[in-house]
């Protein structure tokens, strides 16, 4: 990873959106959790080259990712003084992309070494200020709210193995669905059928049986890692219409389903 030098100076496009309900500025451990994450993302011109849109990820585990466009800039941030404290010092991927788009890499890195000002409102915008620059970014879960994950057919179409990741071969269709506590779907090879229980951020599926036609190997894989991706306190996670389990052995999967 790089670590490109900023250049002096943001550019002065300044957008104000009026950011209305409960403003929750950063203050303590309270301001980790408030962005932990949560994935916003600029919707109005501010001056990107390439056009953008300047996308932020606040991890968890306290890293932000965050990229304009084209490569991706990658590390720990301190939340606590209402500022991005030490996003100057983010490394960044070294992707290469068309000319205008790749100067977005370094509008990204003037406005992050600038550690800018952040501040929340409680309907999911959040707004930093960088001297005259002022950009304000939408949470991704308002823009494109999370579908359901009852009550729908989520189509898999990535697998992963605990070390490699791969997309469902061409003519295997796999899929599941979650009608109340019943589990339904097919494993590529093999229909599939238990009983799941969902509390928070986890599934745990109990009574899992298959059919037994024979598979070949590509279905036979994919049964596999369905299989593996459902057994024990699952993890899940919904952006959109995009679906991702992963299992505590590492093996995981991710699927969708029609938007709406």
């Amino acid at each position: 990873m790089r670590r490109p030098a900023g250049r002096l100076g943001l550019l002065g496009v300044v957008l104000l959106l009026g950011a209305c309900g409960d403003a929750a500025a950063g203050d303590g451990d309270g301001a980790s959790s408030a962005l932990a994450g949560r994935t916003f993302r600029s919707t109005e011109d501010v001056g990107i080259p390439g056009g953008g849109p300047l996308n932020l990820q606040f991890t968890d585990d306290g890293r932000l990712v965050a990229t304009a466009g084209c490569n991706s800039a990658n590390g720990p941030v301190d939340l606590s003084d209402g500022r991005l404290g030490g996003a100057g010092d983010l490394g960044m991927t070294e992707m290469g992309c068309p000319p205008e788009v790749m100067e977005s890499d370094g509008w990204l890195m003037d406005l992050l070494g600038a550690e800018p000002s952040w501040e929340l409102s409680g309907d999911g915008t959040l707004v930093l200020t960088a001297d005259e620059l002022v950009v304000s970014l939408i949470d991704r879960d308002v823009l494109e709210p999370p579908a359901e994950l009852t009550g729908r057919r989520w189509d898999v179409d990535g697998l992963t193995d605990g070390q490699t990741a791969s997309s469902v071969p061409v003519g295997i269709t796999a899929f599941l669905r979650i009608d109340g506590d019943a589990l339904t779907g097919h494993t590529g090879c093999n229909e599939l059928s238990g009983t799941v229980a969902v509390d928070g951020d986890t599934l745990t599926v109990t009574g899992l049986t298959v059919t037994d036609a024979a598979c070949d190997a590509a279905a036979g894989y994919v049964q596999q890692t369905v299989l593996a991706a459902l057994d024990g306190e699952v993890r899940y996670s919904i952006t959109s219409n995009r679906l991702s389990l992963e299992a505590p052995s590492g093996f995981g999967l991710q699927a969708m389903t029609a938007a709406g």
